[in-house]
């Protein structure tokens, strides 16, 4: 190799002999003439750039070159290895020539594609394969052609599969056909896809379990695609990172399944009957009552019970009905309950289920459980879920990134080198093209001297041409140009957005025109922009978009014109839906507007997200395809339903019947049900339905929701996040907005210095004029030609002076052509007082935008000294001397006005000064804790009252007389408290102020001014309770002080205000978009006949045949007859988790005045299907990624880590955790025999171990109780349970004597115990009482259950591995914990606002008054949880817009004393609109994001933490090396104790113990700790403090292994902010044993030394006293000199070299 290429960093690689054949041939085809002659060796740089991979870098191993093509020869050359087995099914060697030849025919690209395009045509057989015959039992035609089709694409792939068998060889052997996943995948659908020729309606299992495995053929799709194949391995993939999660998931999911067990079995048995007893061995239910009893009384002549406790054999039938989840929402066994409590995993269909049961079983306890279940399951576990997959975009730890900093380094200059070898090699290549192009251009000119002629004609029009696309290329570049197609955009928007139904013929005419004028600009703008810039108009993806809108008008008119249609003025709704489609422009203007600078920034980062995932969506769309394949082939046809006369529908045991309203019966309706499942929307009705006849439903519908949208879905919404926040920022710092005020103050100066303009102009034509008419001397002119030139210039029209001016001038002084412009009196002053002013501001604005537009004639100086004196003009005439004198008097005003109001300042209310007693004593008040804890109570007071306010309480009973006693003398105690405040700090003034104290404080200042009010004129109106409710907020200020997780969550919501407004904004405009082209075809079609008697409904198709028999033709209240209602009902289905009734209302439509028809068209599904994919997977989780950068930057800001660099806010955090750790207390064994006994006992393995096994074993015990099991098994399982209490008792027992009590107690896992135990024990004797009643006794068990369970932790905290996983959960509680305290003051506010609004109106569907209604506080607050979580939320709101209609008898009602008259007869309200919204996109839009925020950052610290430079478990481990030093966890170690634990803890964090303890620099080592030194007050010893130790010692080690130098800030601020910030968390306790002394660690030798002297002194003294020979004591003495002296010139030469 020669020197130059060494240099090069290239190195030649050994290649085959065809090889050099074909770089020999690439020489001779680029014939370059230059060589490389280096050291006598030849060497072609166009080898090189034919055939990059010939080289490589240095240090880089070399990756051996394989090409199937010259595989034989390289093989027969041995310069290559076979990479299969050597012999394939012992026929076929390594070197056999068919085998070769094989290989090469399966590597040919052109194989390749052929076999994709099998594949498309197989996956198309089987998704066209009609499953009707299942019920017909014909096999068609169709089928007949698709199976045939499946069959001749087999054989194909199995030749393939064969091909690859002899080549790869099968099962032994290296790189083998099956060891590898796909080919498995691809052998098994081979074989299983010859079932389809078997019978589809077989009674044998395999031939349909073959059907199904056969289906797997689809995933070639995925296989050979390179990009869907790394989307799908990196999604399996991502399941490692789920174990922390999954584990604690499972946990939570087991234990909430054994306490329902226990709290519900059998309740679901609890029906209303039609007698009070059994009869006949049968006891009926009343199927018109559809809900369970027990708390909730049956109705008259009804009567509850159950058939098991009459001994009566279960009826399933009774059951089978939506409400009762037919059948299967039961907690009758331990794999019923593990089903249920999955489903609220995923939020679908809780409500219903809490509805059910909380009939049976008490109402508080079952909502407690089921609502803890869904916060725990469905809020923080699930969205953990979010957090692992959006962590894993995370930079976890940039300390140890510089670990590897050198090789990085050497990394970086490999790079450069082969950048810089690439850019040779890109020269040679452009050399070589630029010399190629040269002659194709002279063999070009050549020809071309042959058409000479005709070139010189083409020239002319060429000319032509060219000037006529300069033009255009003029106008599409103009400002005006995009001004005008913005304008058009806009105009188009609102000629399409202004249709509506029942819109007049006239105006809907004069619209169309309108559109069609634009549709003409439209496409006259694209041919111009075309024209002039070519090409760069498709150069983003924004417009190829655009053009593609414009270019569907175009072929519109194109197709209408040769269809002889009106092209401009046509009711066709498709033909008009076609020409909604500009409202897709929108984006473009959008996209481009800078004007909106928020929602254009919003616009690109949609975009450019959409963009940068798009392989997953694609992987997103297949795994769709192949999910509902699956599920077409399982359940198609399965299941027939007959319809009842109430509109439910019922098994039909026979082959006829109709299909459930979501089926899988055909492939476009598989494909929307299985969409339906990703996109978690009424899945399980689905699942539940079909699972009454087939149980592999349920199987189906676990997998496919758990694969689809737990983790899928999830996976997606990660990436989607971590793009969205990422784009964000990038193009924030691309796009800057436009400075309106800047833009302003330059239109303002343009305007001025053209008024300027026009008035010099002016007067010089008038002073030319009047020189013409009269003309003067010279001499004569030239002051008032000064004069004049004066005014011009200062923009002053000239005035005449009144005489008496003129003579008060004279009288002062002479005026002279030479002293005009000096004399500060001069006559042009009084000319100029009216526009000075104004004319100095608007000098003094544009001095610093228009320097250069001045008035060079007139200084501006003078201009301020004339307005300055003209101020004092008569001022002047008096003596300085004189008190009255201007001056004198002007400055004393001033004087005494600033004192004053230095006074008034400084007063409080103008009354109270500063070292007035009175105000210190407020202020000392004020300042008082419990004035604090008092101002919290009334807080407290007044929403207990406020809960207890309610529109149904009589206003004459003795609780509102309580009530509004109690309101007065809040109201009173809240004006003291705020008089008090300014009394002590000032209202406004000050810094200190009470205003500028808190925005809360002026927020209760306006309460209480209302609550004032309120009193005073007894207003009753429901909104002067909702602005007193509003003091709830104040609890956030107060939370805020406790709790550090409420002040990020406040500075989040505040900073991110303004950004949700604006994307609420952008929002909406994409609601409209989409809107429109449903109000396109949709409009008026929502109504129906509403009549009672049924058996008329299928005689109507009218809305006049409706009219004939009685009805009431009704409209939906959710509709797209307008824009507003398209957005509202867009909006719902965006938020709703139960849209689709809203998307079957418009399958059913049919027409204008037409009555709906059951699934009239079905294609309606996929507008639906695809927007709930682009308005809830995109547009609400832009809502997160806002909040999420918000509550990240909240967060750091006021940790002030944004003031540091990556690494140094790893320290921080790693400060911050040694500084919240406490030093561990060690158990000291007890002195009584007895005790020591029980702590050798506790402390010993097996016995730990023998815990574990009884713990596990009765969690087991519980968890196999069953629904109608034998008595003698339940009295076995309770004798066994009560053993286990027993021996839980003691072993509490045992750790209560063994450990010492302060430290037992310490442990908050052994109070839980011990309220476990001592519950479990009464609930022996409880259960066994006949005294309590059934409720009493279920309740007890179940809280006796989950005390028992929860003792399982203790097997998690035994293994550390198990516990890691944990430690994920326990992370993100306190986070979780705060963002529930500001959901429950939120949930407060709406619900005291609901119930005065909602609590008259009458029971309806949703609002049924039971499960859902405002008649409560308690209810009224869990109906708006229900909404919170969207499940069904708009037929909430709909109850609450019903009005008097002919269908809808109801009253207005306000009063207590109308509904005494009416009762709950009450009508809705329009502003239930504002009312729903608003807590929607406050409560779900913000606070619940708010809360994924939360999980997000707390869970990202939490792995950080985990694999930063030093982990907490490493923190934890040198906790248990400290107690072993000090045992009383004082928090201080003696120095002599200091050095072992340095050797340890070097061993727990990885350094090596020579590297952190050199023994030969001890001094040094010390002198860099640089720890402070303590002393003891007992016992004089010096100590060191814990958190100064931990510290030190970590960073040293952290320096050591990892190299990082720069942990610490060097700015001394912002050193000191966060040194206070960690005093915050220091330990204050035994600090007073110890006393601070001025020395550090560096001097701890000299201590030492000193202390060593002092010793031997000592001991010199006593042997002197003694009368022994000192001489051995002088000795060590001199040795110890002589060692200290040897250390001092070590540290000369050390300082000398340095």
């Amino acid at each position: 190799m020669s020197t130059t290429l060494k240099a090069l960093g290239i190195e030649v690689l050994n290649f085959t002999k065809s090889r050099q054949e074909e770089a020999v041939h690439t020489q001779s085809s680029l014939r370059i003439t230059p060589f490389l002659k280096i050291d006598s060796e030849t060497f072609d740089w166009s080898t090189i750039i034919a055939k990059p991979e010939l080289i490589s870098i240095k240090g880089k191993k070399h990756e051996q070159y394989i090409n199937a093509e010259t595989m034989e020869e390289d093989l027969l050359q041995g310069e290559v290895q076979w990479p299969y087995a050597e012999n394939s099914i012992y026929l076929f060697s390594s070197t056999s020539p068919f085998r070769l030849s094989l290989l090469q025919t399966l590597s040919s690209q052109k194989l390749v594609i052929f076999m994709r395009l099998i594949t498309i045509i197989n996956v198309a057989a089987v998704c066209a394969y009609d499953y009707q015959s299942r019920i017909e039992q014909e096999d068609y035609e169709r089928n007949r052609i698709c199976t045939t089709i499946e069959i001749v694409c087999n054989i194909l792939f199995g030749l393939e599969c064969l091909g690859q068998i002899i080549v790869q060889g099968f099962l032994l052997g290296k790189n083998t056909y099956l060891k590898s996943g796909w080919n498995i995948v691809n052998f098994a659908t081979f074989i299983s896809t010859w079932a389809i020729l078997g019978n589809i309606n077989s009674s044998n299992q395999l031939i349909h379990i073959l059907r199904v495995i056969r289906i797997f053929r689809a995933l070639r799709l995925i296989q050979d695609s390179k990009i869907l194949k790394k989307q799908l391995d990196a999604f399996i993939g991502s399941f490692q990172r789920l174990g922390p999660i999954l584990v604690p998931l499972l946990f939570v999911v087991l234990y909430y399944s054994i306490i329902g067990l226990h709290l519900f079995m059998g309740i679901t048995e609890y029906r209303c009957r039609e007698t009070p007893e059994p009869e006949n061995g049968k006891w009926i239910a009343v199927e018109d009552i559809k809900h369970l009893c027990g708390i909730w009384d049956c109705p008259e002549d009804t009567y509850c019970g159950s058939l098991a406790d009459h001994g009566l054999p279960r009826d399933f039938q009774e059951n089978r009905y939506e409400q009762f989840g037919f059948g299967f929402i039961r907690f009758d066994d331990f794999f019923y309950s593990l089903f249920v409590v999955f489903t609220f995993l995923t939020i679908i269909g809780w409500s219903g289920t809490t509805f059910m049961f909380w009939r049976a079983m008490t109402t508080y306890v079952t909502a407690f459980y089921f609502v803890s279940l869904i916060f725990i399951l469905a809020y923080l576990l699930s969205n953990l879920l979010l957090a692992s997959f959006y962590e894993s975009f995370m930079v976890l730890s940039s300390i140890k990134q510089n670990k590897n900093s050198d090789n990085e380094q050497e990394a970086l200059e490999n790079e450069i080198m082969k950048k810089k070898q690439q850019q040779m090699m890109t020269r040679l290549q452009q050399l070589n093209d630029q010399k190629n192009q040269r002659r194709i251009k002279k063999k070009k000119y050549e020809i071309s001297l042959y058409y000479e002629e005709e070139e010189q004609e083409n020239d002319i029009l060429g000319e032509k041409f060219k000037q006529f696309q300069h033009f255009s290329n003029i106008i599409v570049k103009s400002n005006l140009f995009n001004y005008l197609s913005c304008s058009m955009i806009l105009i188009s928007t609102i000629v399409i957005i202004s249709d509506h139904h029942q819109i007049s013929d006239e105006i809907y005419q004069n619209l169309l025109i309108v559109d069609f004028i634009c549709i003409i600009y439209f496409i006259l703008e694209l041919i111009i922009t075309i024209w002039g810039i070519g090409m760069e108009q498709f150069k983003e993806i924004i417009d190829i978009f655009d053009s593609l809108v414009i270019l569907s008008q175009f072929i519109l008119i194109i197709v209408l014109f040769f269809m002889d249609e009106n092209i401009i003025i046509n009711y066709n709704n498709y033909i008009n839906f076609v020409k909604a489609l500009k409202m897709l422009r929108l984006m473009k203007f959008l996209y481009i507007a800078r004007i909106f600078y928020s929602i254009c920034v919003l616009a690109r980062c949609l975009v450019q997200t959409l963009l940068k995932i798009k392989d997953l969506i694609f992987l997103f769309i297949f795994l769709i395809i192949i999910t509902s394949l699956f599920g077409q082939e399982l359940l198609a046809y399965k299941v027939r339903f007959e319809e009842l006369s109430n509109g439910e529908l019922e098994i039909s045991h026979s082959q006829e019947g109709i299909s459930a309203p979501i089926n899988y019966e055909g492939f476009g309706n598989a494909l929307m049900a299985a969409t339906n499942v990703f996109y978690n929307e009424e899945w399980h009705i689905t699942m539940f339905i079909h699972a009454q006849k087939i149980w592999v439903s349920i199987l189906y519908h676990i997998i496919t929701i758990l694969m689809g949208q737990v983790l899928f879905v999830r996976l997606f919404l990660a990436v989607f996040l971590n793009e969205f926040c990422q784009q964000l920022k990038k193009i924030e710092q691309e796009i800057k907005p436009i400075n309106f005020i800047l833009q302003s103050k330059k239109a303002l100066n343009f305007i001025i210095q053209l008024i300027k303009k026009r008035r010099r102009s002016k007067i010089h034509s008038q002073a030319q004029l009047q020189q013409q008419v009269n003309p003067q001397s010279r001499q004569s002119a030239k002051s008032p030609s000064r004069i004049s030139m004066f005014h011009n210039l200062n923009g002053i029209k000239l005035q005449k002076l009144p005489e008496s001016t003129n003579n008060e001038l004279i009288d002062q002084k002479v005026q002279t052509p030479s002293n005009i412009f000096s004399n500060k009196e001069s006559m042009i002053d009084p000319l100029k007082k009216e526009d000075k002013i104004i004319q100095k501001n608007i000098d003094n604005k544009n001095i610093y935008e228009d320097d250069h537009i001045q008035d060079h004639n007139i200084d501006e100086h003078q201009n301020e000294e004339d307005m300055d004196h003209d101020s004092s003009q008569d001022e002047n005439l008096k003596s300085p001397d004189d008190p009255s004198h201007p001056v004198q008097s002007k400055n004393l005003s001033k004087s005494i006005r600033k004192s004053m109001r230095k006074s008034n300042s400084e007063k409080t209310l103008f009354i109270f000064a500063p070292e007035s007693d009175f105000r210190q004593l407020v202020t000392t008040l004020v300042t008082n804790i419990y004035f604090r804890i008092f101002n919290f109570t009334l807080i407290l007071l007044t929403c207990i009252r406020i809960a207890l306010l309610s529109p149904l309480e009589d206003p004459k009973s003795d609780l509102s007389y309580v009530l509004q006693i109690g309101y007065i003398f809040l109201t009173v105690f809240y004006i003291l408290v705020i008089l008090l405040n300014c009394i002590a700090f000032g209202l406004y003034k000050t810094e200190q102020s009470f205003f500028r104290q808190s925005v809360y404080n002026i927020f209760s200042f306006a309460i209480t001014i209302v609550d004032l009010i309120t009193l005073i004129f007894d207003i009753t109106h429901p909104l002067s309770k909702f602005i007193t409710s509003l003091r709830i907020l104040q609890f956030i200020q107060i939370g805020a002080v406790f709790s550090k997780n409420i002040a990020y969550a406040q500075a989040s919501l505040l900073n991110a205000f303004t950004q949700m407004i604006q994307l609420a904004i952008f929002c909406i405009i994409i609601l409209s978009i989409y809107g429109v082209f449903a109000l396109k075809i949709l409009k008026g079609t929502m109504y129906y006949c509403d009549i009672d008697d049924n058996k008329f409904k299928e005689f109507i198709q009218t809305s006049t045949d409706c009219f004939d028999y009685g009805g009431s033709w009704i409209n939906q209240i959710l509709t797209f007859d307008t824009i507003f209602s398209s957005i509202l009902t867009l909006f719902c289905v965006a938020t709703s988790e139960n849209w689709i009734p809203l998307q079957i209302q418009a399958w059913n439509s049919v027409g204008i005045n037409r009555q709906p028809i059951q699934s009239n068209n079905r294609l309606f599904s996929v507008y639906f299907q695809i927007f709930f994919f682009l308005g809830f997977l995109c547009l609400l989780n832009m809502f997160i990624g806002l909040i999420v950068n918000a509550y990240q930057e909240a967060k750091m800001k006021a940790q002030n880590l944004h003031l540091l660099d990556e690494t140094q806010r790893e320290w921080f955090q790693i400060k911050m955790q040694i500084y919240t750790m406490k030093p561990l207390v060690k158990s000291k064994k007890p002195e009584n025999s007895l005790r020591k006994l029980l702590f050798f006992m506790v402390k010993q393995k097996y016995f730990k171990i023998f815990w574990l096994i009884i713990i596990f074993s009765n969690t087991i015990i519980l968890a196999i109780h069953f629904q109608r099991s034998n008595e003698n098994y339940k009295y076995a399982l309770d004798i066994v349970n009560d053993i286990f209490v027993s021996i839980f008792a003691f072993e509490i027992l045992c750790r209560f004597f063994a450990k010492e009590k302060h430290l037992y107690f310490k442990d908050i896992s052994n109070i839980v115990d011990i309220i476990a135990i001592w519950w479990a024990i009464a609930n022996l004797f409880i259960k066994n009482k006949d005294d309590y009643n059934f409720y009493f006794k279920r309740i007890s068990n179940a809280i006796s259950v989950a005390y028992q369970l929860q003792r399982n932790y203790r097997i998690v905290k035994r293994f550390n591995n198990l516990e890691k996983l944990f430690s994920s959960i326990f992370s993100v509680i306190p986070n979780a914990l705060s963002m529930l305290f500001i959901m429950f003051i939120f949930l407060f506010i709406y619900t005291t606002l609901g119930i005065d609004m909602f609590a008259f109106i009458r029971t309806q569907t949703s609002l049924n008054g039971w499960d859902q209604h405002f008649r409560k506080f308690s209810t009224a607050m869990f109906a708006l949880i229900k909404v919170a979580s969207s499940e069904s939320w708009w037929t909430i709101m709909i109850d609450t817009l019903h009005e008097q209609s002919p269908n809808y008898a109801c009253n207005y009602m306000s009063t207590y004393e109308e509904y005494l008259i009416y009762g709950f007869n009450g009508c809705g309200t329009p502003y239930a609109y504002l009312y729903f919204i608003s807590f929607h996109i406050i409560f779900s839009l913000m606070i619940l994001n708010l809360l994924i925020a939360s999980v997000l950052v707390a869970y990202e610290e939490h792995v950080k933490s985990e694999e930063s430079a030093v982990s907490k478990y490493q923190l934890n481990d040198v906790l248990s090396l400290w107690r072993n030093y000090d045992p009383e966890g004082k928090g201080f170690i003696n120095y002599k104790d200091f050095w072992k634990l340095s050797s340890e803890i070097a061993i727990i964090f990885g350094v090596a113990q020579d590297d952190l303890l050199d023994v030969n620099n001890k001094k040094n080592f010390l002198k860099v700790l640089n720890i402070p030194i303590y002393e003891s007050k007992e016992s004089n010893m010096l100590c060191y403090k814990f958190h100064d130790v931990i510290l030190s010692l970590t960073k040293i080690s952290v320096t050591l292994k990892y190299g990082v130098t720069n942990l610490e800030p060097t700015d001394k601020i912002i050193q000191q902010k966060l040194l206070v910030q960690l005093g915050d968390l220091q330990r204050k306790d035994f600090m007073n044993q110890f006393t601070p002394t001025s020395f550090n660690s560096g001097d701890m030798v000299a201590i030492i030394y000193i202390q060593k002297k002092f010793r031997l002194w000592k001991k010199r003294v006593q042997v002197l006293r003694e009368g022994g020979d000192v001489k051995a004591i002088y000795n060590e003495m001199s040795d110890l000199k002589n060692m200290i002296k040897k250390q001092l010139e070590l540290e000369e030469q050390q300082e000398k070299q340095n």
